[in-house]
């Protein structure tokens, strides 16, 4: 005999049907668990971190000669512990506040930035500044011991035997191609007069571009002789010259007001009176 269900049991058979026609398990339906808590902000948080990774890679290109001194890992350091307590007070009143307290992080952010830029520049001020450009007067003195270490360390000769038409420093000059310094001596000769080098050494320069026009530079360890305005030249570049061989000749060639050659003697890029060297 077929047991008769009670109201309940009913009820509970009612249901095993409706739930098997529709492809589910009675007792087996999960309720949706609630979105976790707090994941907004925990989001937040990771942009806000990421944001101060980025400041700290921009500070540290911008000051890399400083990376890595004791002074720049300190630096840093209270950069951190700064950072780190903004971020705590962040997260403490996040909840009442709409935004707020981000702008005051960046706030923090560009006041440190701003601190550090401060110190470096404090810094560079403390470092010794570029001498200025030394007066006459020194130069003259620092010519006089390049004359007197040219005379002890080296030998010249005339480049050849001429009247000295134009000294060496301030000059005046009727012609407005003439410069008011002049760097040099002025040896009139006649065209194609053979000029000598002055002192053994190496061709560095054969050109014939410029005010100089045709011109040679020759050099022996730190000292240069130049010779121009010439018409001719006998010696190419790289090639080893002994003191007294005949290097060209006189010409009128660049910016020149006749037949001469124009010698120079210069200490690496300072320039000597060739008169104090020797005599013509």
């Amino acid at each position: 005999m077929e047991r008769i269900l009670n109201d309940d049991e009913k009820i509970r058979r009612a249901e095993e049907i409706y739930y098997r026609r529709n492809g589910q398990n009675l007792g087996l339906v999960k309720k949706q668990e609630p979105k976790e808590k707090g994941g907004l902000k925990n989001r937040f948080l990771l942009h806000l971190l990421i944001m101060f990774n980025l400041a700290v890679l921009v500070f540290a290109i911008q000051n890399k000669e400083y990376i890595f001194t004791e002074e720049f890992l300190s630096q840093i350091k209270q950069y951190n512990v700064d950072i780190s307590a903004k971020i705590t007070e962040f997260l403490k009143d996040s909840e009442k506040g709409d935004g707020v307290e981000e702008k005051n992080n960046e706030a923090a952010l560009d006041s440190s930035l701003e601190n550090q830029e401060t110190k470096i520049t404090e810094q560079q001020e403390e470092l010794p500044q570029e001498q200025p450009v030394q007066e006459i007067s020194s130069s003259m003195n620092e010519m006089q011991l390049d004359i007197n270490n040219l005379k002890a360390a080296y030998s010249f000769v005339k480049p050849l035997e001429a009247v000295v038409s134009s000294g060496f420093g301030a000059r005046e000059s009727e012609y407005q191609n003439v410069t008011g310094y002049h760097t040099g001596v002025d040896l009139a000769a006649p065209k194609g007069t053979g000029i000598k080098a002055s002192m053994e050494g190496i061709v560095t320069l054969v050109s014939n571009e410029g005010d100089y026009g045709k011109h040679i530079k020759i050099r022996c360890n730190n000292v240069t002789t130049l010779y121009a305005h010439c018409s001719e030249i006998f010696v190419k570049e790289g090639q080893i010259v002994a003191q007294g061989q005949e290097i060209g000749a006189v010409g009128n060639t660049g910016n020149s007001t006749g037949p001469h050659l124009h010698f120079e003697i210069r200490v690496d890029d300072r320039f000597v009176d060739p008169l104090q060297i020797l005599s013509f």
